[in-house]
């Protein structure tokens, strides 16, 4: 489609594929008919395909075909049903937004589970080091602990799983076929004190990723890594910077003072307006509706 595209001077913007159709988002001069747009398509795709198939016979494209333009709506309202952005978090597992609605998954469960799991390994270790190798209490010491470990471990993988799942649904209900999520490397790097450094070296980001980028995969959306810095928090108004430090974001310019989103959803909003446009887009339009949701798992029988 490309170089059919390239060879008669359209502009391909975006295409999805589907299991019988195509959708395809194209610009092209005013004085082509898009009936001829859609003749040279259908009949060039179909030549290269009966050539290099020839077993297959006529009839590849159906005669019916669908045609809007995009007089009454802009580029990115068209583009917003197909792409969408993440920005990931250790308060918030992830936030998601198409520009139009956002959903804001909690990962305060996780953060949880892994202070249990320093707090109770710390006290098994103190008690492990005080017996004797070989000992009788410090196999049983040593046989709790790997119990510990194994079920919390499978806590954290359930609820990454689930977290991924509900970001997976949330784009497959809106006909999502590009995220772009924010690559958080830089913030992990940086050396904010011990305890900070304890949660970034604890935060699952990497695996999260796996998860979410297997998951997509397999309905056919591809994820993209996009570098997040300055995206919650600059100004979608008047477009300065402010270094944030709660959850809702107040812009530091005295004759801009924008407040009242929460900031992960800004962070969302700006990844996605800088995986299209390449930039910050000052007065861009914010997501509407934002739901919160804490992921809810089965609690298992605690280990002995």
């Amino acid at each position: 489609m490309q170089e059919i595209c390239n060879a008669y001077g359209y502009t391909l913007i975006q295409m999805e594929t589907m299991p019988d159709h195509l959708h395809i988002f194209l610009s092209a001069p005013p004085t082509v008919a898009p009936t001829d747009i859609v003749r040279k398509l259908e009949s060039i795709t179909a030549n290269k395909i009966f050539s290099a198939f020839s077993g297959l016979k006529s009839g590849f494209w159906s005669r019916s075909y669908y045609i809007g333009t995009a007089v009454n709506v802009s580029a990115e309202t068209i583009r917003k049903y197909i792409e969408a952005a993440i920005d990931p978090g250790e308060v918030h597992a992830l936030t998601i937004t198409d520009g139009d609605d956002a959903l804001v998954i909690s990962g305060r469960l996780l953060r949880s589970l892994n202070r249990l799991r320093n707090k109770v390994l710390r006290q098994l270790q103190r008690a492990i080091s005080k017996t004797k190798e070989g000992s009788r209490k410090r196999r049983k010491l040593l046989a709790k602990k790997y119990r510990f470990l194994n079920w919390i471990e499978r806590r954290i993988e359930h609820i990454l799983h689930t977290i991924s799942a509900r970001a997976v649904r949330w784009c497959l209900k809106r006909s999502v076929k590009t995220v772009y999520i924010g690559n958080p490397e830089g913030v992990r790097e940086r050396d904010c004190g011990r305890h900070h450094n304890q949660r970034m070296g604890q935060w699952a980001f990497g695996k999260l990723r796996d998860l979410l980028a297997y998951k997509l995969k397999r309905h056919g959306i591809e994820l993209i890594p996009v570098d997040e810095r300055g995206t919650s928090g600059t100004c979608p108004v008047c477009g300065e910077y402010t270094r944030q430090t709660g959850r809702v974001y107040r812009c530091g310019n005295a004759s801009c003072g924008f407040t009242g989103i929460h900031r992960d959803v800004l962070g969302a909003s700006g990844i996605l307006d800088k995986a299209l446009d390449g930039s910050f887009t000052r007065g861009r339009r914010l997501p509407g509706k934002v739901e919160y949701l804490r992921p809810q798992v089965l609690a298992p029988q605690k280990a002995a």
